[in-house]
């Protein structure tokens, strides 16, 4: 059983491992626990699995809240006691959220093997939470060590990135957009949401952009902002793209620094310009970008520092300098971990046969 929700950064490395999962143990069942009113309990199911759901209250600031979430919690735990006790699974693994911690502490309780997922360097407060009782701990940064000092860890990478590795790059995707697969390209992602305040920027220094190089701007499917620039010539501006196969193609791309999106550029070896979401808990995508740029793996602009002249010089900088992103992207590709999932059903194979 697999707890995951919240948002794409806990339950897309779920499914990958059960992905995964699935493939080295086909007789194996996988089913699911998150919140039955966010995007988990559409996305999973759709994706051909079972799925258990509970409506619980996050772990938010405020005397009131507090006591709204630990009386969530106790009824959580109380539910997937009795799940649990029904379904008799082999292993309970946790993927972070609020909706992991009723599941592990139950799983505890019961005597059942459990393991939890730590994607981000700076660690979450759920899984700080139930790390000192887990049986053990997958992290993606050494960081995370002191963060969950009591914890049995392993740093085995982000189950996403095992599917990343995987990834093949087809010009015709090129083609398809009216671009010339012989010229280098940059690719824009600022997430499937897309962000109003980076576009501008972005909107800002298309017009100042090197023409030895072609440009493709995933804007997002509801960023609210509209691009001045035209979608023509060298410039190709869509609401979505997949993630994965541009950061295979691409000679740079500029993105968020999100859990996933750091496992892929690390797992396929892309250079980057990371530009991290400083809407997020305790700083963390900053925390997850300055892990690759300490390593000359990444580019950093935080968004405080954003100009279209800024994002524009560093990104002609790189495009025209081949040794310099050559060296970034091997870095980059030195610091993944490719083999996270299948690490991951090893130490699930040992826990359940202890």
């Amino acid at each position: 059983m697999i707890a995951a929700g919240g948002t794409g950064g806990h339950i897309y490395p779920a499914m990958a491992l059960a992905e995964v999962l699935r493939e080295k143990h086909p007789d194996c069942e996988i089913v699911f626990f998150g919140s039955q009113n966010h995007m988990e309990a559409t996305v999973i199911p759709n994706a051909g699995y079972t799925f258990y759901g509970l409506k619980m209250s996050g772990m938010t600031r405020g005397v009131r809240a507090k006591l709204r979430s630990a009386l969530s919690m106790v009824k959580g735990e109380r539910y997937c006691m009795k799940l649990l006790r029904d379904l008799k699974p082999d292993i309970c693994v946790g993927f972070g959220n609020y909706i992991s911690v009723p599941l592990i502490r139950a799983a505890h309780r019961l005597h059942i093997p459990t393991m939890i997922h730590e994607q981000n360097s700076f660690a979450g407060k759920a899984n700080r939470f139930v790390s000192g009782i887990a049986d053990a701990v997958v992290t993606c940064y050494d960081s995370n060590r002191q963060q969950m000092p009591k914890a049995n860890i392993r740093l085995l990478g982000n189950p996403e990135a095992t599917l990343a590795a995987r990834t093949e790059w087809d010009p015709q995707i090129l083609r398809d957009l009216g671009l010339d697969p012989a010229i280098p390209f940059v690719v824009f992602m600022m997430g499937s949401l897309g962000s109003s305040t980076v576009s501008r920027v972005i909107d800002g220094a298309c017009g100042l952009f090197d023409p030895t190089f072609q440009v493709v701007i995933a804007a997002g499917k509801d960023n609210d902002y509209t691009f001045r620039t035209p979608s023509e010539g060298k410039i190709r501006i869509v609401p979505y793209v997949d993630g994965k196969a541009m950061l295979k193609g691409c000679a740079l791309a500029v993105t968020r620094a999100g859990a996933t999106t750091m496992a892929e550029i690390g797992a396929i070896g892309c250079a980057s310009i990371l530009i991290p979401s400083p809407y997020v808990q305790n700083n963390h995508q900053v925390y997850n970008a300055l892990e690759l740029v300490r390593k000359d793996a990444a580019v950093m602009i935080e968004e405080k520092d954003l100009t279209a002249e800024k994002l524009a010089a560093e990104v002609n900088c790189l495009m025209n300098d081949r040794e310099r992103c050559r060296s970034i992207r091997e870095r980059a590709y030195e610091a993944g971990c490719r083999s996270a999932a299948d690490d991951m059903i090893l130490w699930m194979e040992d826990l359940i046969n202890e």
